[in-house]
């Protein structure tokens, strides 16, 4: 089944569920710095690639504007290389600070903004474009856990 509108309620903390295809995102009237559209109004602090559908099923967003938590994918029509510098370039101008970034077959972006952490995950489609994944959590803070302890300093 096609869906022709999304509707996010995401009320006390409900997930996206419903569609079978994904769905054409409307950007809002406002647009990020450089002139990239963001998408939907739940979520104000990533920007969305130009003709990206949200792949529903394998989505989840819990919470909402710079509080949400989750992973949205993406199938973006433009291919890996171009989607990677949108989100290079993009992400700084959203207020994340980069952590570090690796381009390849498979190409991941790490930032950080305030108390959470984001990591953009990017690969060309087989028919074209690519298909971008962002996962947003809060940040670690203190030891990893399993981890050892720092070695002592001599």
């Amino acid at each position: 089944m096609k869906c022709h509108v999304l509707c996010f309620a995401l009320v006390s903390g409900l997930a996206l569920t419903g569609c079978t295809q994904g769905a054409k995102l409307q950007p809002t009237s406002s647009a990020a710095p450089s002139g990239i559209e963001k998408s939907f109004s739940l979520l104000t602090d990533i920007p969305i690639p130009p003709n990206s559908t949200l792949d529903v099923e394998r989505s989840l967003i819990l919470g909402d504007l710079d509080r949400w938590t989750g992973r949205i994918i993406l199938n973006v029509g433009q291919g890996a290389p171009q989607t990677f510098a949108i989100y290079q370039t993009e992400m700084t101008n959203f207020g994340w600070e980069p952590i570090m970034s690796v381009q390849a077959e498979v190409s991941v972006l790490s930032f950080t903004r305030g108390e959470r952490a984001a990591t953009v995950q990017i690969e060309n489609r087989t028919l074209g474009g690519s298909t971008v994944s962002v996962t947003v959590a809060p940040r670690q803070s203190g030891p990893v856990p399993g981890a050892a302890p720092p070695a002592p300093a001599r």
